[in-house]
């Protein structure tokens, strides 16, 4: 009876032992993992905080990139304005007044006064073998502006040269000043083109006349 009362005690006292090992082991274990929550929630709210300020600075990131782009659409010109701009830096390269161009430009949105008959004459067409003659030329706003043209010849089912101008094929349109200044248009009929004289502003449209002859109409406008 001793003996086993020993025995007993004994298992008695392993088992207290271990379970209170065990309590401390768990209770060890318990009191790290809240560590390890507690560091991992630290470390969460950082994170936390970290994308807010990352959002925060996205955010304020589009704006300027918004801004940015806003400014471009307004600073930088496009589509007819764009083309509108290159003219302008082209006449000024060419030497164009500056205060003549600003004031052409301010006087734009007037209404513009124009002749409610628009003048249509025709005359021959020069080509290789159409030389000029007495009706080569004509002449509008008071002989201010003479008109005249050349062309390339016509050919016949063979291919031999006609006599006068294909209308089928671009020709050279010459606007000659009463001053002898001269400017040309070259194209395909019809053939639009705008000269200015003094105060005047002639509209011209040429279109194919008569076999060998060119008809132009002027329409003569105020300038500016």
């Amino acid at each position: 009876m001793t003996k086993w009362s020993l025995a007993l005690a004994l298992i008695i006292a392993a088992g207290a032992y271990s379970y209170r090992f065990g309590s401390q082991l768990a209770e060890h274990e318990v009191v790290k993992a809240k560590e390890q929550i507690a560091t991992l929630e630290t470390e969460v709210a950082g994170l936390q905080q970290q994308s807010a300020a990352l959002a925060t600075d996205l955010a304020k990131a589009r704006e300027t990139i918004s801004g940015w782009e806003a400014r471009y659409q307004r600073e930088v010109p496009t589509g007819f304005v764009r083309e509108m701009m290159q003219l302008v830096q082209q006449k000024l390269e060419a030497g164009a007044d500056q205060e003549r161009l600003a004031f052409l430009v301010s006087a734009a949105d007037k209404p513009r006064v124009c002749d409610e008959h628009p003048e249509t004459k025709r005359f021959i067409v020069t080509t290789e073998l159409q030389e000029g003659g007495a009706n080569d030329a004509v002449s509008f706003g008071e002989r201010s502006i003479t008109v005249t043209a050349a062309g390339e010849a016509a050919r016949d089912s063979s291919g031999n040269l006609e006599a006068w101008y294909d209308p089928e094929k671009p020709l050279t349109l010459a606007f000659t000043h009463l001053g002898g200044k001269t400017v040309t248009a070259k194209g395909a009929l019809p053939l639009h083109y705008s000269v200015v004289s003094g105060d005047n502003e002639f509209r011209f449209t040429a279109l194919p006349g008569a076999r060998g002859f060119l008809t132009v109409t002027a329409d003569r406008c105020d300038y500016p």
